[in-house]
């Protein structure tokens, strides 16, 4: 059996309001293909570290003119899902990006 793909479920725990947790970001060029939990930068890279973070909630290929919905404010998200797409240190960095101003929160570990 295969790895099944993860959804926006398998991210998002809890979103206070569906009109603002998220919001489309059109890549002028996506340079990977992300899965929702992906982290990318603003450019439309891979996240490896740093402040410019945002996190996909839809499955996109790489591309030119690539809408991606991405996590946007007033959500509770599943760090387990974050670092097992991303990795054990970039899922972390993401983690650590995406919480840094309190818009995006991340669920404890017994609450999953």
């Amino acid at each position: 059996m295969g790895k099944s793909p993860t959804s926006y479920n398998d991210v998002v725990a809890y979103a206070a309001d569906p009109n603002f947790d998220r919001r489309t970001v059109t890549f002028a060029t996506l340079s990977v293909d992300v899965v929702p939990g992906q982290a990318v930068t603003s450019a439309g890279a891979a996240y490896a570290s740093g402040s410019d973070c945002l996190l996909a909630l839809s499955a996109a290929r790489a591309g030119s003119n690539v809408p991606v919905i991405t996590a946007d404010r007033g959500i509770y998200v599943k760090p387990a899902t974050i670092i097992a797409v991303n990795g054990e240190t970039v899922g972390a960095a993401a983690i650590a990006a995406l919480t840094a101003n309190g818009n995006i929160r991340v669920t404890a570990p017994d609450a999953e």
